[in-house]
Protein backbone atom coordinates (compact mmCIF):
# COMPACT_ATOMS: atom_id res chain seq x y z
CA UNK A 1 0.00 0.00 0.00
CA UNK A 2 1.39 3.11 -0.57
CA UNK A 3 1.99 5.43 1.90
CA UNK A 4 0.24 8.98 2.06
CA UNK A 5 2.37 11.81 0.92
CA UNK A 6 1.53 15.67 1.74
CA UNK A 7 3.30 18.70 1.42
CA UNK A 8 4.53 20.60 4.18
CA UNK A 9 1.54 19.83 6.94
CA UNK A 10 -0.24 16.67 7.49
CA UNK A 11 -3.72 17.46 7.44
CA UNK A 12 -4.41 15.89 10.75
CA UNK A 13 -2.08 18.55 12.04
CA UNK A 14 -4.72 21.37 11.48
CA UNK A 15 -7.10 20.48 13.92
CA UNK A 16 -4.77 19.59 16.77
CA UNK A 17 -2.59 22.77 16.46
CA UNK A 18 -6.05 25.14 16.46
CA UNK A 19 -7.34 23.52 19.49
CA UNK A 20 -3.47 24.40 21.38
CA UNK A 21 -3.73 28.06 19.77
CA UNK A 22 -6.24 29.36 22.90
CA UNK A 23 -4.79 27.11 25.78
CA UNK A 24 -1.88 28.08 24.18
CA UNK A 25 -2.89 31.84 24.67
CA UNK A 26 -4.17 31.20 28.29
CA UNK A 27 -0.81 30.22 29.09
CA UNK A 28 0.49 33.18 28.27
CA UNK A 29 -1.77 35.66 30.10
CA UNK A 30 -1.31 33.19 32.90
CA UNK A 31 2.50 33.95 32.63
CA UNK A 32 1.60 37.51 32.56
CA UNK A 33 -0.76 37.62 35.54
CA UNK A 34 1.75 36.06 38.43
CA UNK A 35 4.15 38.47 36.87
CA UNK A 36 6.60 36.10 34.97
CA UNK A 37 8.78 37.38 32.91
CA UNK A 38 7.36 37.37 29.45
CA UNK A 39 10.83 35.30 27.83
CA UNK A 40 10.27 32.73 31.07
CA UNK A 41 6.84 31.91 29.75
CA UNK A 42 8.47 31.43 25.56
CA UNK A 43 11.58 29.20 27.38
CA UNK A 44 8.66 27.29 28.86
CA UNK A 45 6.63 26.30 25.73
CA UNK A 46 10.04 26.08 23.68
CA UNK A 47 11.61 23.55 26.26
CA UNK A 48 9.27 21.74 28.09
CA UNK A 49 5.85 21.97 25.47
CA UNK A 50 3.67 20.39 27.95
CA UNK A 51 0.32 22.55 28.42
CA UNK A 52 -1.03 20.70 31.91
CA UNK A 53 3.27 20.67 32.77
CA UNK A 54 3.63 24.75 32.32
CA UNK A 55 0.29 25.65 33.78
CA UNK A 56 1.15 23.68 36.88
CA UNK A 57 5.13 25.51 37.00
CA UNK A 58 3.55 28.41 36.93
CA UNK A 59 1.39 28.29 40.38
CA UNK A 60 4.43 26.60 41.64
CA UNK A 61 6.99 28.83 41.15
CA UNK A 62 4.54 31.93 41.62
CA UNK A 63 3.68 30.09 44.93
CA UNK A 64 7.78 30.32 45.84
CA UNK A 65 7.70 26.21 45.85
CA UNK A 66 11.34 25.38 46.53
CA UNK A 67 12.95 24.92 42.43
CA UNK A 68 14.03 21.13 43.01
CA UNK A 69 10.12 20.32 44.34
CA UNK A 70 8.83 22.04 41.07
CA UNK A 71 10.98 20.35 38.86
CA UNK A 72 10.43 16.84 40.63
CA UNK A 73 6.50 17.83 39.54
CA UNK A 74 6.59 18.65 36.31
CA UNK A 75 8.56 15.49 36.11
CA UNK A 76 5.89 13.09 37.61
CA UNK A 77 3.21 15.38 35.22
CA UNK A 78 5.19 14.85 32.51
CA UNK A 79 6.49 11.15 32.88
CA UNK A 80 3.28 9.71 30.70
CA UNK A 81 5.38 11.24 28.28
CA UNK A 82 8.15 9.20 28.23
CA UNK A 83 6.35 5.99 28.28
CA UNK A 84 4.16 7.03 24.36
CA UNK A 85 7.26 8.05 22.94
CA UNK A 86 9.00 4.50 24.23
CA UNK A 87 5.68 2.50 22.74
CA UNK A 88 5.60 5.10 19.74
CA UNK A 89 8.90 4.60 18.81
CA UNK A 90 9.20 1.08 19.05
CA UNK A 91 6.91 0.90 16.02
CA UNK A 92 9.56 2.70 13.67
CA UNK A 93 12.32 1.93 12.01
CA UNK A 94 14.12 5.13 12.71
CA UNK A 95 13.42 5.61 16.36
CA UNK A 96 16.55 4.56 17.69
CA UNK A 97 18.79 7.00 15.44
CA UNK A 98 16.60 10.24 15.96
CA UNK A 99 15.31 9.87 19.52
CA UNK A 100 15.48 13.58 20.01
CA UNK A 101 12.54 13.94 17.43
CA UNK A 102 10.26 12.37 20.71
CA UNK A 103 10.48 15.57 22.00
CA UNK A 104 7.76 17.13 19.78
CA UNK A 105 5.55 14.24 20.30
CA UNK A 106 2.40 15.14 22.31
CA UNK A 107 -0.64 13.35 24.07
CA UNK A 108 -2.60 14.30 20.73
CA UNK A 109 0.13 13.72 17.99
CA UNK A 110 0.93 10.60 19.57
CA UNK A 111 -2.76 9.51 18.56
CA UNK A 112 -2.01 10.37 15.54
CA UNK A 113 0.77 9.57 14.61
CA UNK A 114 0.12 5.42 16.16
CA UNK A 115 -3.07 5.26 13.61
CA UNK A 116 -2.02 3.42 10.28
CA UNK A 117 0.82 2.74 8.45
CA UNK A 118 4.07 3.83 10.41
CA UNK A 119 5.12 7.22 9.81
CA UNK A 120 8.79 7.87 7.88
CA UNK A 121 10.73 10.92 9.34
CA UNK A 122 9.72 13.16 6.95
CA UNK A 123 5.53 12.37 7.33
CA UNK A 124 6.57 12.81 11.32
CA UNK A 125 8.06 16.19 10.98
CA UNK A 126 4.64 17.00 8.87
CA UNK A 127 2.64 15.97 11.48
CA UNK A 128 3.73 17.17 14.82
CA UNK A 129 5.79 20.71 13.31
CA UNK A 130 2.68 22.71 13.12
CA UNK A 131 1.13 22.15 16.61
CA UNK A 132 4.68 23.01 18.01
CA UNK A 133 5.08 25.97 16.19
CA UNK A 134 1.26 27.28 17.08
CA UNK A 135 1.65 26.25 20.78
CA UNK A 136 4.96 28.74 21.27
CA UNK A 137 3.48 31.18 18.90
CA UNK A 138 0.44 31.01 21.05
CA UNK A 139 1.86 31.57 24.20
CA UNK A 140 3.94 34.65 22.86
CA UNK A 141 0.61 36.16 22.08
CA UNK A 142 -0.48 35.44 25.07
CA UNK A 143 2.55 37.20 26.39
CA UNK A 144 1.90 40.20 24.43
CA UNK A 145 -1.90 40.59 25.35
CA UNK A 146 -1.46 40.60 28.75
CA UNK A 147 0.17 43.68 28.78
CA UNK A 148 -2.48 45.10 26.92
CA UNK A 149 -5.97 43.28 28.31
CA UNK A 150 -7.71 44.22 31.44
CA UNK A 151 -6.91 42.90 34.79
CA UNK A 152 -10.05 41.63 35.00
CA UNK A 153 -10.07 39.67 31.67
CA UNK A 154 -6.92 38.28 31.98
CA UNK A 155 -8.39 36.89 35.28
CA UNK A 156 -11.38 35.10 33.14
CA UNK A 157 -8.81 32.97 31.17
CA UNK A 158 -7.07 31.73 34.18
CA UNK A 159 -10.84 30.76 35.39
CA UNK A 160 -12.16 29.32 32.21
CA UNK A 161 -8.50 27.13 32.01
CA UNK A 162 -9.42 26.11 35.96
CA UNK A 163 -12.61 25.17 34.74
CA UNK A 164 -11.34 23.06 31.60
CA UNK A 165 -8.87 21.14 34.33
CA UNK A 166 -11.84 20.59 36.67
CA UNK A 167 -14.40 19.37 33.70
CA UNK A 168 -11.93 16.68 32.42
CA UNK A 169 -11.40 15.51 35.76
CA UNK A 170 -14.97 15.01 36.61
CA UNK A 171 -15.36 13.53 33.19
CA UNK A 172 -12.19 11.07 34.50
CA UNK A 173 -14.20 10.48 37.45
CA UNK A 174 -17.36 9.32 36.38
CA UNK A 175 -16.01 7.00 33.72
CA UNK A 176 -13.59 5.37 35.90
CA UNK A 177 -13.77 4.78 39.62
CA UNK A 178 -10.43 4.14 40.26
CA UNK A 179 -9.56 7.71 38.95
CA UNK A 180 -12.08 8.71 41.64
CA UNK A 181 -10.02 7.12 43.94
CA UNK A 182 -6.53 8.49 43.09
CA UNK A 183 -7.95 12.31 42.69
CA UNK A 184 -8.90 11.52 46.19
CA UNK A 185 -5.81 9.73 48.19
CA UNK A 186 -4.48 13.00 45.70
CA UNK A 187 -6.22 15.53 47.99
CA UNK A 188 -6.14 14.13 51.28
CA UNK A 189 -2.09 13.31 50.40
CA UNK A 190 -1.06 17.17 49.50
CA UNK A 191 -3.64 18.04 52.49
CA UNK A 192 -1.75 16.49 54.48
CA UNK A 193 1.83 17.00 53.25
CA UNK A 194 0.85 20.72 53.25
CA UNK A 195 3.73 21.59 56.28
CA UNK A 196 6.05 20.22 53.24
CA UNK A 197 5.33 23.32 51.52
CA UNK A 198 5.74 23.26 48.02
CA UNK A 199 6.59 19.06 48.32
CA UNK A 200 3.14 18.62 49.23
CA UNK A 201 1.94 18.50 45.52
CA UNK A 202 4.59 15.67 44.93
CA UNK A 203 3.48 13.82 48.32
CA UNK A 204 -0.51 14.19 46.64
CA UNK A 205 0.67 12.95 43.64
CA UNK A 206 2.56 10.02 44.69
CA UNK A 207 -0.34 9.06 47.20
CA UNK A 208 -2.91 9.43 43.81
CA UNK A 209 -0.49 7.11 41.70
CA UNK A 210 -0.15 4.43 44.75
CA UNK A 211 -3.87 4.13 45.09
CA UNK A 212 -4.47 3.95 41.04
CA UNK A 213 -1.83 1.18 41.28
CA UNK A 214 -3.31 -0.73 44.02
CA UNK A 215 -6.98 -0.50 42.59
CA UNK A 216 -5.85 -1.71 39.10
CA UNK A 217 -4.17 -4.63 41.08
CA UNK A 218 -7.53 -5.16 42.78
CA UNK A 219 -9.70 -4.54 39.77
CA UNK A 220 -7.26 -7.54 37.77
CA UNK A 221 -7.63 -9.78 40.57
CA UNK A 222 -11.22 -9.71 40.81
CA UNK A 223 -11.98 -9.85 36.79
Amino acid sequence: MDKPRYGFVDPRAWPIAVGYLPVAFAFGLSAVAVHLPGWFAALLSLMVYAGASQFAALHLLASGTPFLAAVVAIWLINLRMALEGLAFFRRVDWGRRQPHLGLLLTDETFVAASLGDALEPRGYLKLVWLPYVTWVGGSLLGVLAGSLLPTLLRHAFGIAIDALFVSLLVHAVRSDARTAWAAGAGAAGAFLGAPLGGWSLVVGMACGAIVYLLATMRSARSA
